[in-house]
C-alpha cells in the first residue's frame, strides 16, 4: 500500500495523488476505467436494537495470538514480491491455509504488466437460495523488494485469515469471499483484473472490505483512532461500518476517522467497476513503511485486532450471520381461572428456556382478538409474566409463545381459559371476584360441606341455601346432594 491521507471531498471523478513511493511510478493509476454506471442501489441498514450475540462470539475468538501466528508465518518467506519467491510460497501458504479451513479455494490468475501472478480466493458460499449477493474482504500478500511487509500488507492479510478462521464455522445468508491480492506495488495489478473480471462475469458484489496496513500505532491515542477510505457510492457502507463499531464498541474500542477517497490501495478498481468499497488504513502512517523495518516488532498487534473485528463484525453483519439454532421451549401459563370485567388480571410463565442460551422475547394473545406484541428482550429461563383485562363476559383462551434474537419462535403455550362474567353468585348470593381471581365464599348452610370444583366449601354458619335447577346455566360447578343439585353459578 502507498498512500498519504487528504483533506474530505465529495466527488464522483477520479482521484488523481502525487508521485507514490515504491514501484509504482506517475502521477495517476496505471490503468483507466472510465465512467461505469453503477451496479445497483442497493443500500442495506442494521435493523434492530440489540446486537447479535453471534456476531460478539466470532469477534472475541480474534486475539493477539491469532494475527501474531499469521503474521509470522507471512514474514518468513522474506519479501514477497511479485513473481519472486517469495510471493509464490506466500500465495501456496494461503491457498493451503484457506483449504484447511474447509473452504473452497482456487488461484485468480492475471497476467499484466510483464507479470504473471495469483491472487488466493476461498470462498464461503451463501445458505439463501435466492441470493446471489457476494462480500469480499481482502488485503495484499506481496511486497515491495526489501522490506518483510509485515504491516505491509502482512497486517490485513492476518485480518482476512481471521475472518475466515472465526467466519467458517457460522453460515450466513449470502456469499463470503476471503482474497488475497498479489501485484499490488506494482500498481494494483492483481486487483485491477480481478475487479475487472468479476464486472465482465457480472458479479453480484454488494461491498467490499479492503483491509491494507492496520496494525502500526506507536501510542493509545493513534491505537484508537482508524482511518476509513470512501466514495460516494460506497458512502452506505461507511454509515454501515460505523453503525457496527458503536454496536459493538466494548469489543472494538475505535474511533472512525472519515478519510475521504484515495486510489493508493486494492479497493480502487472495484470503485472504478461501479462496486462499493472501503478502504481501512491505520491512524498513524508506518514510519518503517516499505523498508526493511516494517516487522512484527514495530507493529501494535492489538491496534491489528481492533480494526479485524471491526472488519469481521461489519462483514458478518453485511452477509447476515444464520447460525443454525433452536427456538425456545414453549411456556406454560399459571393465573387466575375467573374473573369480572373491567379488572386487570396477571399470569405468569413457567422459566422459558431457549437450548442456545440466547435472549428471548414473549407474545402474549389474550383471546379477544388483542396481542400484547413482543416483550424483551428477557435472558433464557426467566418468568414472562402479562396483565390484561376483558370489558366483555365471556370465556377467553390465552395463549402465550416465545421467539429467539434469531427469530426462531415457540410453538404457542396451551390454552389457558378464563371465565369473565360481570357478576357473580354463590348459591343465588352476590359475592365479588378479588383481583387474583379468587371467589370470597362466604354463605353455606349450617352443617353442610360441599365442594364446588375448583372451590370447597367448608361448614359455615349461614343463611338460606338456595336450590337452583338442574337446567341453570352457567354455572362454575354443580353438586348433587340430598335430591338437588347446587351451583355456584355465573350470570350478568
Amino acid at each position: 500500500m502507498a498512500t498519504h491521507s487528504i483533506a474530505y471531498t465529495r466527488t464522483p471523478e477520479n482521484v488523481i495523488w502525487p508521485p507514490i513511493p515504491g514501484n509504482m511510478k506517475g502521477n495517476e493509476p496505471i490503468f483507466k476505467v472510465g465512467p461505469i454506471k453503477p451496479l445497483s442501489d442497493f443500500y442495506p441498514e442494521i435493523t434492530g436494537v440489540t446486537r447479535d450475540v453471534d456476531i460478539v462470539e466470532l469477534i472475541t475468538q480474534i486475539n493477539e495470538s491469532m494475527i501474531l501466528g499469521y503474521l509470522q508465518n507471512l514474514t518468513s518467506f522474506g519479501p514477497r514480491v511479485t513473481g519472486e519467491t517469495g510471493c509464490v510460497l506466500a500465495a501456496e501458504y494461503l491457498y493451503n491455509e484457506f483449504a484447511s479451513m474447509g473452504l473452497e479455494v482456487r488461484y485468480h490468475n492475471w497476467i499484466t504488466g510483464g507479470y504473471n501472478s495469483n491472487n488466493v480466493e476461498a470462498t464461503l458460499p451463501g445458505n439463501d437460495p435466492e441470493s446471489d449477493d457476494i462480500y469480499i474482504v481482502c488485503g495484499h500478500y506481496d511486497t515491495v523488494p526489501g522490506s518483510p511487509g509485515a504491516d505491509d500488507d502482512g497486517s490485513g492479510v492476518a485480518a482476512v485469515l481471521a475472518a475466515a478462521q472465526v467466519m467458517k464455522q457460522c453460515e450466513f445468508n449470502h456469499t463470503i469471499r476471503f482474497v488475497a491480492f498479489s501485484g499490488e506495488e506494482e500498481g494494483l495489478f492483481g486487483s485491477y483484473k480481478y475487479a475487472q473480471d468479476a464486472y465482465n462475469n457480472g458479479d453480484d458484489i454488494k461491498g467490499v472490505l479492503n483491509a491494507d496496513m492496520i496494525g502500526f500505532a506507536l501510542n493509545e491515542n493513534q491505537a484508537g483512532s482508524l482511518n476509513v477510505f470512501e466514495d460516494d457510492q460506497s458512502e452506505w457502507l461507511y454509515d454501515f461500518t460505523f453503525d457496527v463499531n458503536e454496536l459493538y464498541d466494548d469489543y472494538i474500542d475505535l474511533q472512525l476517522i472519515h478519510a475521504g477517497l484515495t486510489w493508493g490501495s486494492d479497493h480502487y478498481y472495484f470503485w472504478e467497476y461501479g462496486y462499493s468499497a472501503l478502504f481501512y488504513h491505520e491512524y498513524e502512517f508506518n514510519h518503517y513503511y516499505h523498508s526493511p523495518n516494517d516487522v512484527i516488532a514495530t507493529m501494535n498487534l492489538t491496534y491489528d485486532v481492533k480494526g479485524t473485528r471491526l472488519i469481521v463484525a461489519t462483514l458478518a453483519s453485511l452477509a447476515q450471520v444464520n447460525i443454525i439454532n433452536s427456538p425456545p421451549n414453549p411456556p406454560t401459563i399459571t393465573g387466575p381461572r375467573y374473573g369480572k370485567i373491567n379488572v386487570d388480571y396477571s399470569f405468569t410463565t413457567n422459566p422459558v428456556t431457549d437450548p442456545d442460551e440466547d435472549q428471548v422475547f414473549c407474545l402474549w394473545d389474550w383471546g379477544d382478538g388483542s396481542q400484547s406484541g413482543w416483550l424483551g428482550p428477557f435472558d433464557s429461563g426467566q418468568i414472562f409474566s402479562g396483565t390484561h383485562h376483558w370489558s366483555e363476559p365471556g370465556v377467553y383462551s390465552i395463549q402465550v409463545k416465545a421467539k429467539d434474537t434469531y427469530g426462531e419462535v415457540s410453538a404457542w403455550s396451551e390454552p389457558f381459559s378464563i371465565t369473565i362474567t360481570s357478576k357473580v353468585f354463590l348459591l343465588g348470593l352476590v359475592q365479588d371476584v378479588n383481583t387474583s381471581g379468587e371467589v370470597t365464599l362466604l354463605t353455606m348452610k349450617r352443617g353442610i360441606e360441599l365442594s364446588f370444583n375448583p372451590f370447597n366449601v367448608n361448614r359455615l354458619s349461614s343463611v338460606q341455601v338456595v336450590i337452583l335447577d338442574d337446567e341453570v346455566q352457567g354455572y362454575i360447578g354443580r353438586r348433587f346432594l340430598f335430591g338437588q343439585f347446587y351451583a355456584l353459578a355465573l350470570s350478568d
